[in-house]
């Protein structure tokens, strides 16, 4: 079974739609093409945090570089889908459903690239509220950041 014979009534109702955005194929490839760059800055980022944050734990670096793996697999794989390589998606849902294949894929991605940096670095509400009021703490001590300077001009051409 192929994506032409999978979409062939779908194509048949976009013919008759006013609108692109009600245009199933359009708004699917558009969700394809947002998910080929947002799989691969979460690849990117899930890198760059392994990276920055290496003297940690043991299993923190596995849980970015897991993630990072799967986004790079999510974005080879979307990156075939759309170079036609790949001609189906190799999973079926029940006919009528309100969500198709490329949205729960999209879900999918967004939730396993960003669990890892949400997981590690959590915290509560009462813990914002704590940093938030030391860090209010600094910038009264420190008179707002804001230092006065002499009217010397070679200062200000530096």
């Amino acid at each position: 079974m192929t994506i032409l014979a999978l979409t062939a009534p779908v194509a048949d109702r976009s013919f008759t739609a006013q609108s692109p955005i009600n245009n199933p194929i359009t708004s699917t490839h558009n969700l394809v093409t947002v998910m080929f760059f947002v799989a691969a800055f979460l690849f990117l980022l899930n890198l760059a945090l392994a990276i920055a944050f290496r003297k940690r734990r043991a299993i923190e670096i596995l849980s970015y570089i897991a993630a990072g793996l799967i986004e790079l697999a999510i974005f080879i794989f979307v990156l075939l889908l759309r170079m036609g390589t790949l001609t189906h998606v190799p999973l079926t849902l029940p006919a009528g459903l309100q969500i198709n294949r490329a949205e729960i894929g999209g879900a999918l991605a967004l939730a396993i690239g960003l669990f890892p940096a949400a997981y590690w670095h959590r915290m509560s509400m009462s813990q914002l509220r704590q940093r938030m009021a030391d860090d209010a703490k600094v910038i009264k001590n420190r008179e707002g950041g804001v230092r006065i300077r002499s009217n010397a001009p070679g200062e200000w051409l530096n």
